[in-house]
């Protein structure tokens, strides 16, 4: 099993990090991992991010995403889905 960690910019500026993972087999793209750069407000980043994976899901063919509890970002990312 492969999972990548993806660094997530807005504009010019790095924002958060994620463990994803495209699990074919449940339809869900899994954010094993979510971690909020320094400075950055964890209910906006965890709104635009959440908006982001589901993008990235529907490009992967997948049906969701699914938010793994590891991480500053988890609990709002999770909230924010």
């Amino acid at each position: 099993f492969v999972s990548i960690v993806c660094r997530v910019l807005r504009g010019h500026r790095l924002y958060a990090r994620v463990c994803l993972k495209a699990d074919r087999q449940a339809g869900v793209l899994r954010a094993n991992a979510s971690h909020l750069e320094l400075h950055e407000d964890p209910e906006e980043t965890a709104e635009a991010l959440a908006q982001e994976l589901m993008l990235m899901a529907g490009w992967r063919g997948l049906d969701g995403v699914e938010v793994g509890p590891r991480g500053d970002l988890a609990r709002h990312l999770k909230a924010a889905m």
